[in-house]
């Protein structure tokens, strides 16, 4: 069995379409298709069922799957500890993070990074909290950063890096405008502009007012991004509730005031594969901790 062919079954075998496999692996689905045959030759079983409408894995192709996975992260850490002797970090690097981290605080942290490290090449990709978690189990995504609590799982690892004081948007001119802080009571008249259920911006506002005696603010509508939310806020059709660093290369005249309401903070999440990460990786994750705790 060919380490190659592992990849492509693993990637198969999780997405059960061959098409997207090839996207993920970046192959063409003719490659896909060629690699599982190869492999069913090789082993003398069929690893799928295609009598069905849809792909589905077949008892060996299940015993399999649990074996190739085990299989790519002993490789993955041979091929760390081997990199690790020769004293150089090198390969491929893919790091994912919420919108508003990729255009405030991953540039600085992967260009400290490059600095030391020149010759991992860097990726950076732009993805929701769920698509983060997604994409690093699958091996989509190296790491990846959002706001949120750390929690571990089987197959992840996470960690809180900083910390992000969280502030109300106003709009130019509102009475609140020059507080020096503001409380849950302060807003129960006023209207308020959210992101969909399922965004972390959307949980932090739902905690933020989850036990507050003065009720929750008038919801004047949900909205697609913080980005719009911005500039909603702005234009003076309601209020809003995100992180410091939402508010970086917002539009002039936007307004904003500390948070004091149960949590007057959220955490900046850092999130990786369980075991041993690769060289890259590990050396990622600990230029990480270094330059968000600067």
């Amino acid at each position: 069995m060919q380490l190659r062919h592992l990849r492509t079954f693993s990637a198969v075998a999780e997405t059960l379409n061959f098409t997207r496999a090839g996207e993920r692996i970046h192959l063409a689905q003719s490659s896909v298709t060629e690699q599982i045959q190869a492999l069913e030759s090789d082993l003398g079983v069929a690893l799928f069922d295609r009598s069905r409408r849809r792909l589905a894995l077949t008892p060996a192709g299940e015993r399999l799957a649990f074996y190739a996975a085990e299989m790519l992260r002993l490789a993955g850490e041979a091929r760390s500890a081997v990199v690790e002797a020769a004293g150089t970090v090198s390969g491929k690097l893919v790091v994912g993070g919420l919108e508003t981290l990729c255009a405030t605080r991953l540039p600085r942290l992967l260009a400290t990074f490059h600095r030391l490290h020149p010759a991992v090449e860097l990726t950076l990709e732009t993805a929701d909290s769920g698509s983060l978690h997604s994409g690093v189990k699958s091996g989509d995504l190296d790491v990846g950063f959002f706001f949120g609590d750390a929690r571990d799982g089987s197959n992840f690892r996470s960690e809180a890096v900083a910390r992000d004081e969280l502030m109300v948007m106003l709009p130019p001119n509102h009475r609140l405008v020059g507080h020096g802080e503001i409380e849950p009571a302060d807003l129960a008249s006023e209207a308020f502009l959210v992101t969909r259920p399922g965004c972390i911006y959307r949980r932090l506002f739902d905690e933020a007012f989850a036990d507050s005696p003065s009720g929750r603010p008038k919801l004047v509508g949900e909205f697609a991004s913080i980005g719009s939310i911005r500039g909603l806020v702005h234009a003076g059709l309601g209020c809003a509730l995100a992180p410091r660093t939402a508010l970086e290369g917002g539009p002039d005249g936007l307004a904003a005031v500390p948070w004091v309401g149960r949590q007057r903070s959220a955490p900046v999440t850092m999130l990786w594969r369980g075991g041993r990460p690769a060289a890259a990786t590990a050396a990622f994750l600990a230029v990480a901790r270094k330059d968000f705790g600067a």
